[in-house]
């Protein structure tokens, strides 16, 4: 795993950790972020305009989904055993539940006003391939939000965040869980979560990605509390010179 992505071997090893996580999701993350984890959804989520048609790319049990308050919404996931749990979910909301990849969406040219991707950018297998199809997917004007752990430059703080990630994740993630499912994971999934946390690079890194493939007033912002960012760009408008 790199800032780049990762092999094949290594994303499916990320989707089968996600996978076994899935029915306690919720759960283990309001405790792993002491309660903040939904209020950080829902900062980001705000951004949405009611008479947007937006993307979310990466939408799992459908935990940042249910705060969107839009005109409509595609939710794309890759895995087939997170597609199904949130099926209801997403019937409740009237939004269309997509399983495929965020390197490959299946959507016209600039069919949407926004794109979100919600904790799930790190898992991406090649994150160039996924920013130019949300830029190619956005209408121009259009805008990206990519929310995730807070990973700044090398600083007390980052230090911080650092060991809350490699080893209080781990632990409060196991402790969260009955010892019965506990003994029925394979490896310990949350260790798949600090790989990744490692490897994608500081959030420089989701900017400088957004600049080179055309987004513009690109931005980083911490959310509450400095646990999360949430990195902004914008499409173009075409010129008409």
């Amino acid at each position: 795993m790199n800032p780049a992505g990762m092999t094949n071997s290594e994303w499916l090893e990320v989707i089968s950790a996600m996978e076994e996580v899935a029915p306690y999701y919720d759960r283990v993350n309001q405790l792993i972020t002491f309660g903040l984890a939904d209020r950080w959804r829902a900062e980001v989520a705000a951004r949405a305009k009611p008479d947007d048609v937006v993307l979310e790319m990466g939408s799992g049990p459908g935990t940042f989904a249910r705060h969107l308050d839009v005109k409509q919404a595609y939710c794309l996931e890759p895995s087939g055993q997170l597609v199904e749990l949130s099926k209801g979910l997403m019937r409740e909301r009237g939004f269309d539940l997509i399983r495929g990849v965020g390197e490959n969406v299946p959507l016209p040219d600039e069919s949407v006003d926004k794109v979100f991707c919600s904790f799930s950018f790190r898992d991406f297998r090649d994150r160039e391939s996924g920013a130019i199809e949300m830029f190619r997917v956005l209408r121009t004007g259009g805008e990206v939000f990519i929310a995730d752990v807070a990973k700044p430059p090398p600083s007390p703080l980052s230090r911080l965040l650092q060991m809350h990630v490699r080893h209080v994740v781990p632990m409060m993630a196991r402790m969260a869980v009955h010892p019965s499912v506990r003994s029925r994971w394979k490896n310990d999934p949350y260790r798949k979560f600090v790989e990744t946390y490692d490897a994608f690079g500081f959030t420089t890194v989701y900017e400088k990605l957004l600049k080179e493939k055309g987004f513009e007033d690109i931005s980083t912002e911490f959310l509450r509390m400095k646990g999360a960012t949430m990195t902004r760009g914008k499409k173009p408008w075409k010129s008409t010179s």
